[in-house]
């Protein structure tokens, strides 16, 4: 993708977007939660032209209509938003640090085989700093939430 779409694309979030890292509970995973990461664009349902553009340049992501009339382009997985907003990171300026908290959480990811119950604590707390930095009042589930989860469920995290 060549820098000037990459610089508008990261316009367009910054305006239009939102960029979130949530903790998921999963009643299926060991450890009770999941990290999901997500990118997700707003427009008029009747301005959705544009959002189908972000999606041939992005090429990852689903269109969906709200029932507002708003559309959103949302695009979903560690993988694939770490991938996106290293291409817009230097173009951000409202969601720079959003963007540069996402991408260091991610990267944790990468950097081991698996994730035990420490590891998973460890990046709750991150993920609670980006929230933060979103100034979200909905989040149900925090790195409190996971240790509450961990204790019930006689997990112990280690200090890795």
């Amino acid at each position: 993708m060549v820098e000037k779409t990459k610089a508008y694309i990261a316009g367009f979030l910054d305006g239009d977007g939102s960029i979130f890292l949530q903790l998921v509970y999963r009643k299926d995973y060991i450890l009770g939660y999941q990290v999901r990461a997500s990118i997700v664009f707003y427009q008029k349902q009747d301005q959705r032209k544009i959002l189908r553009w972000l999606i041939h340049k992005l090429r990852v992501g689903y269109l969906r209509d709200r029932n507002d009339g708003i559309a959103e382009y949302t695009i979903v997985g560690l993988r694939e938003v770490g991938i996106i907003l290293s291409q817009l990171e230097p173009y951000l300026l409202l969601k720079r640090k959003q963007a540069q908290l996402a991408l260091r959480i991610i990267s944790r990811f990468g950097q081991v085989s698996r994730i035990t119950p420490g590891i998973l604590l460890r990046i709750a707390k991150e993920v609670d700093k980006f929230g933060k930095l979103n100034y979200s009042k909905k989040r149900l589930n925090t790195a409190d939430t996971v240790r509450k989860y961990f204790s019930t469920h006689k997990i112990r995290p280690r200090i890795d």
